[in-house]
Order: C-alpha cells, then structure tokens, then sequence
C-alpha cells in the first residue's frame, strides 16, 4: 500500500509541474522604465504573419502579450513610451526595428505584414527576438 501512495504522490506532482509549465508559457512584456508605454507583437503562425497590439503596461508592471507556448524560433515587437519625451524636441522613447509589421492606432490583431496603408494601416518596424530553441516562454523587459 505504502508503494502504491508513493507512486501515486508522484503521479499528481509530476501532473501539476507538467500542468503549471503549459499555464505559465507566454510572451510576457514588462515595464521596467517610469513612465507607461504601449506595446505590440508580431509572429509568424499557421503560415502566416500576424501582428497583435495594444497593450498599455504600467512601470513596474507585466503583461503577457502572447499566452501560448511560444513554438518559433522568432518573434517581434514594438513598444512607445507614453512619458515625456527625454530630450526636449523629440518625440518619447520607443523600441523599434528593421522588420517591418502592420499596425493600428487602435487595438488591432491584424493578418499578413504587407500593404499595410492599402489595407488602412500604418507600417511599422519592429525588433526581432530570438528565443533560440526549445523555449516555451519568454519574458522581455522595457528599460
């Protein structure tokens, strides 16, 4: 008996550490600069590009912008600071890129990368992230 409760008690952990690991994968986006700031995503999935945004993302914040497993090996992103601009004359921070995705002003998830001002969208680039292999989640910090 004293067996079979041991095999069992492993059973049921083993099940809630395999069970936590698929709960907890995502693109989670933090905010660890003063001032909010708005992001947005990009990824390749199903055989096509998708860009998806806007989460606002207070300091010292997290927001999980892509809550599934992350199964490429890339992903994308662009973010805009809602502070102040820090250099009088010039706009507020931003983290962008040479990989360029559609986006909206308002929130969006819109299908394929192209065309974007004939379809009513703007064309903006974005920074790539290279999760190498065999990462399930991945957590990227605004600074």
């Amino acid at each position: 008996m004293t067996l079979f409760r041991s095999f069992l008690a492993f059973a049921v952990f083993l099940s809630l550490v395999l069970w936590g690991e698929s709960a907890s994968a995502a693109l989670l986006l933090c905010n660890r600069t003063k001032a909010p700031l708005e992001a947005a995503v990009g990824y390749h999935e199903g055989g096509i590009w998708i860009s998806e945004g806007w989460w606002k993302i207070e300091p010292g914040l997290c927001s999980r912008a892509y809550n599934k497993p992350l199964t490429q090996r890339f992903y994308f992103y662009y973010a805009r600071s809602l502070g102040k601009p820090l250099v009088e004359g010039k706009g507020p921070p931003s983290w962008t890129g040479k990989y360029a995705f559609c986006i909206d002003d308002k929130a969006f998830r819109i299908t394929g990368d192209n065309k974007c001002e004939k379809r009513d969208y703007k064309t903006q680039g974005f920074h790539e992230i290279d999760l190498g292999q065999n990462t399930r989640d991945y957590t990227l910090n605004f600074q």
